[in-house]
């Protein structure tokens, strides 16, 4: 699962992977939502209030979106650190590292929440900005991961791609003589629907994981970010034993 990248790895390795880590991303993303108001698995909403907040002249709400950005950006840039340039079968501790700290930014999200008696605007922008941290680092991970043919974090280019892929599927479907032998077009709208089947699962995940995410925090405030923040470290868990049976097999 995380031992090997890009084109090396299965259509099922990606779609295991984007499915699992959509849903977590769905979580949070609703889940921070209900309690703190913002969405922080993108940045598209932060940059459009910090327009807005400029344009009212609300410089500190500004800033804040904008720190809200700066965050994700970290959490993005502190995984692909973690993950440039590991040596020769170490790519899985790699991956293993960078998904323990997503799920250490997760983890103190729920404390830093358990500080705050307050419903200030800027205090809870400090509380999304964890959040951003975090779904920056998904997004990094997965995307080095997999070659950039997964993304788990927000639909917009999932759902894009999904039209693309579809519309392409039926210009075939329409063309294509009722019984004609294989051909190489054929092995292309193959890998066409593969493609559509992992768009489908990344944004059948999402879209349940946040319903379960919006559900579970109504009920359970802060403290529904531990299901997330479990996950994520059974992932960085599932990466390590791959990495300590791959060193074991070698030794052998």
């Amino acid at each position: 699962m995380f031992r090997h990248e890009g084109p090396a790895r299965s259509p099922r390795a990606n779609a295991v992977l984007a499915g699992y880590l959509a849903f977590v991303a769905g979580f949070v993303n609703s889940g921070g939502f209900v309690l703190i108001g913002t969405f922080t698995s993108h940045v598209t909403g932060s940059v459009g209030r910090m327009s807005t907040d400029l344009t009212q002249g609300d410089v500190r709400a500004a800033i804040s979106a904008a720190v809200l950005v700066l965050m994700f950006f970290g959490g993005s840039l502190a995984a692909s650190l973690i993950l440039e340039g590991p040596g020769p079968g170490q790519a899985a501790r790699a991956y293993g590292r960078a998904l323990a700290l997503e799920g250490i930014l997760l983890a103190a999200f729920i404390f830093v929440a358990g500080l705050s008696k307050t419903t200030l605007p800027r205090w809870r922008d400090g509380e999304a900005a964890i959040l951003c941290a975090a779904m920056g680092a998904q997004n990094s991970l997965v995307t080095r991961l997999s070659g950039a043919v997964v993304r788990t974090t927000h639909l917009t280019g999932v759902v894009t791609d999904l039209g693309i892929e579809i519309a392409r599927w039926w210009r075939w479907h329409l063309r294509r003589p009722r019984a004609s032998p294989a051909s190489a077009e054929d092995e292309q709208r193959a890998a066409n629907r593969a493609r559509i089947r992992l768009l489908l699962t990344i944004a059948t995940t999402f879209i349940f994981g946040a319903l379960v995410g919006a559900a579970t925090t109504a009920l359970a405030s802060r403290w529904a970010m531990i299901a997330p923040s479990l996950a994520v470290w059974a992932a960085a868990g599932y990466a390590f034993r791959q990495h300590r049976t791959a060193a074991v097999s070698a030794s052998s």
